[in-house]
C-alpha cells in the first residue's frame, strides 16, 4: 500500500487529546522497535504491546505499519524546521545563522537514530516508489523550502546576492549535507582519510558564502 508522509494522521494536532496521545504512543514505540530490530522484522502486534491501545486503534489512526513509517518521516521533517528555526532565532549575520544551520543539521546526522531510521526509509524507497516521491516532495522539500525563505529575505534586504533562492537552498543542502549523509547511510569507518567535520562545513560554508556574497557582519 502507498503511503503519503502528508495525510491528517502525519500532522500534529492541536487539540491534545487522547486520540492525539495515543498516536504518539504508537509512533514512539514503532521508530524504537524499527530502529533496534529493522522494519521488516517488527509485527503490528509488538507495536501494539510497547504501545498499548489495540490493534483496531491503529488501524483506524494509520491504516497499516507503512502508515507509521510515513508518520515517522513526518515528524522528522518538523523536528528538521525546528532546528532551521532555532538557529535563525539565534540571530546574528546571514553567514553566522548558516553556519548555525549546517551544524545544527550535521548534528541530527550524527544521531544513531536518525542514520537508523534513515536506511529504513531508503529501503522502502526502493520498494514503493510512490513513497519516495513523497517522503522527498513532503520531507525533503520543505526544509529545503524554509532555507530558501531566509536567502530570499537577505537578497531583499542587500545581505545578499541570489536571484534563485530555491536553486542556492539546494546548493547548499548539497554541500553541506550531502557528504554527511552519504557516510552516515553507509556506514564509512572512522578510518578513512576524511577531514574532520568542522573543515568539511567551514570550507563548504566559505564557498557558499563568496559566491552568493552572503553578509558576514554582525548586527551593530
Amino acid at each position: 500500500m502507498t503511503t503519503d508522509v502528508t495525510t491528517d494522521e502525519c500532522e500534529p494536532r492541536a487539540d491534545g487529546g487522547r486520540r492525539e496521545r495515543r498516536r504518539q504512543a504508537i509512533i514512539d514505540a514503532a521508530r524504537a522497535l524499527f530502529v533496534e530490530r529493522g522494519y521488516d522484522a517488527v509485527s503490528l502486534s509488538e507495536i501494539v504491546k510497547k504501545s498499548g491501545g489495540s490493534l483496531a486503534t491503529l488501524y483506524a489512526l494509520f491504516d497499516g505499519k507503512s502508515g507509521i513509517l510515513g508518520a515517522i518521516v513526518a515528524s522528522q521533517r518538523f523536528d528538521t524546521r525546528d532546528r532551521i528555526d532555532s538557529a535563525f532565532a539565534a540571530g546574528g549575520a546571514p553567514a553566522t545563522i548558516l553556519r548555525a544551520i549546517a551544524d545544527l543539521l550535521l548534528d541530527g546526522m550524527a544521531d544513531p537514530e536518525i542514520t537508523g531510521l534513515m536506511r529504513i526509509v531508503m529501503g522502502e524507497t526502493l520498494r514503493d516508489p510512490a513513497f519516495a516521491q513523497s517522503v522527498y516532495k513532503n520531507g525533503h522539500i520543505p526544509s529545503v523550502e524554509r532555507v530558501a525563505g531566509l536567502l530570499a529575505d537577505w537578497h531583499a534586504a542587500g545581505r545578499a546576492v541570489i536571484p534563485d533562492p530555491m536553486l542556492a537552498a539546494h546548493l547548499f543542502f548539497g554541500l553541506v549535507i550531502h557528504g554527511a549523509q552519504t557516510r552516515a547511510l553507509f556506514g564509512a569507518p572512522g578510518d578513512l582519510a576524511l577531514p574532520p567535520r568542522d573543515t568539511l562545513v567551514s570550507e563548504a560554508m566559505a564557498l557558499f558564502t563568496t559566491y552568493y556574497h552572503i553578509d558576514g557582519d554582525e548586527p551593530a
